[in-house]
């Protein structure tokens, strides 16, 4: 079995995709790491036959739909067999030297420990990307978890968080395998919080690792606002609609609220 299985999903990303399979096997020249990439193209519209002509070792996979991020992450989890699964957006940059063996280091580390997801700090060409991960200390971080929303801050310590970005983060197989991976109702966005929340409800931690840095171009896909409204409905009716109608409709307001005004007061662009 090898350590790491490294998994991009790719739909018409191939620019971005190009650079970041030399980064992460550069990241991972001279390591003792043993791994395998899998890339699964969502029947976009790019020709990656060069590609596959200079990586050998680097499984590509087909797909006759666009099936979304998280049944491509499923699909590609069934392929390989290895202790963790390193998610990874292809319009990622590595930024730092060992950058794959630091968070495979602290993971490893933290097994005993329940750690079953480590993510680093996202930045892009604003400098700090925001909602790279959500918090769980503090009164509103809690409030706001409480009714189904999330709340970011720029933390400078690595610390147990309620999730990290699906954009790159890395997870214990077993544990992923146990929540049978991504809730594939999800097409795009929110299935990492979907995710890291199940997790947490089984006793696990999310850990966030400020100290580790990847630089993240964002949204190269889809628009946000294309996908996150009927995302987050479906999570909030997922994890909250047992709490009755009227509180449902309350959470649901809320966070519509937050998303377009509030989030723009606490962070502004």
């Amino acid at each position: 079995m090898i350590d790491i299985a490294i998994q991009i999903v790719n739909y018409n990303t191939k620019k971005y995709l190009v650079n970041c399979l030399a980064g992460v096997i550069s990241d991972l020249n001279d390591s003792s790491i043993s791994y395998k990439i899998l890339v699964a193209d969502n029947a976009s519209q790019d020709d990656l036959r060069d590609l596959e002509e200079k990586y050998r070792d680097v499984a590509f996979y087909y797909s006759q739909k666009n099936t979304g991020f998280g049944v491509g992450h499923n699909f590609l989890a069934k392929k390989a067999e290895s202790k963790y699964i390193l998610i990874l957006n292809p319009d990622l940059k590595f930024l730092e030297p060992r950058t794959v063996e630091r968070l495979f280091s602290y993971i490893e580390k933290g097994i005993k420990d329940r750690i079953a997801v480590v993510g680093p700090k996202l930045l892009n060409t604003k400098g700090v990307q925001i909602w790279d991960h959500g918090v769980q200390d503090g009164a509103f971080a809690w409030f706001v978890n409480k009714i189904g929303g999330s709340h970011w801050r720029n933390d400078k310590e690595g610390k147990n968080v309620a999730w990290v970005s699906g954009g790159v983060f890395m997870i214990l197989r077993e544990v992923f395998n146990q929540i049978s991976g991504f809730d594939e109702n999800f097409f795009l966005y929110k299935e990492e919080e979907d995710l890291c929340l199940r997790l947490r409800n089984k006793g696990y931690k999310i850990m966030y690792l400020p100290d580790i840095k990847v630089f993240h171009y964002g949204s190269v896909v889809a628009s946000k606002d294309k996908f996150f409204d009927v995302s987050n409905k479906y999570f909030l009716e997922k994890h909250f609609g047992g709490k009755g109608l009227i509180t449902y409709l309350v959470i649901s307001i809320f966070n519509k609220l937050k998303h377009k005004f509030l989030n723009k007061i606490i962070y502004p662009k």
